[in-house]
């Protein structure tokens, strides 16, 4: 795979989403394997480092803006700070940034999970044991912490 033909791989994976500085060179070193194997060709190491190095100099690639761009996004789909955590670790993002992001964040977390609790179960209390279990296990999977629940429960 020649240095132009990755460039412009890489441009139209951005083209499509925004990608984070890891999860794209993933997907590009993976399309170079998958390239190579079928061409039976192999491509030089040094050009997906120089792809790389073009896309942040072009400000095409910036983990910044990608970071918050995915924080509203998980945001809206109201999950708690654990999970979004958990998904942009996924995606590759550095933990500084992540912190970051979080902190920066004026989100009032404890109303969130209440009205996340109170969309799927109803404003009234648990009945017993096993529907407070199953709705504390509900929230603990969208991403809020104990700190959050206790006030609700």
């Amino acid at each position: 795979m020649t240095y132009q033909e990755l460039y412009q791989y890489a441009i139209f994976m951005l083209s499509r989403r925004d990608y984070g500085a890891v999860e794209l060179q993933r997907r590009l070193a993976r399309r170079i394997r998958e390239s190579d194997r079928e061409k039976e060709t192999t491509t030089e190491e040094e050009h997906l480092a120089n792809v790389m190095t073009q896309l942040l100099e072009s400000q095409y690639l910036d983990d910044n803006r990608t970071v918050h761009s995915f924080f509203r996004s998980y945001l809206n789909k109201s999950y708690g700070p654990l999970r979004i955590r958990q998904e942009l670790r996924a995606k590759g993002f550095p933990s500084e940034i992540i912190d970051n992001v979080l902190e920066e964040t004026e989100v009032d977390w404890a109303e969130l999970c209440k009205e996340v609790k109170e969309k799927k179960f109803g404003t009234q209390k648990p009945k017993d044991y096993k529907e407070k279990a199953k709705q504390i296990r509900y929230l603990q999977y969208r991403g809020f912490t104990s700190e959050y629940m206790s006030a609700l429960f």
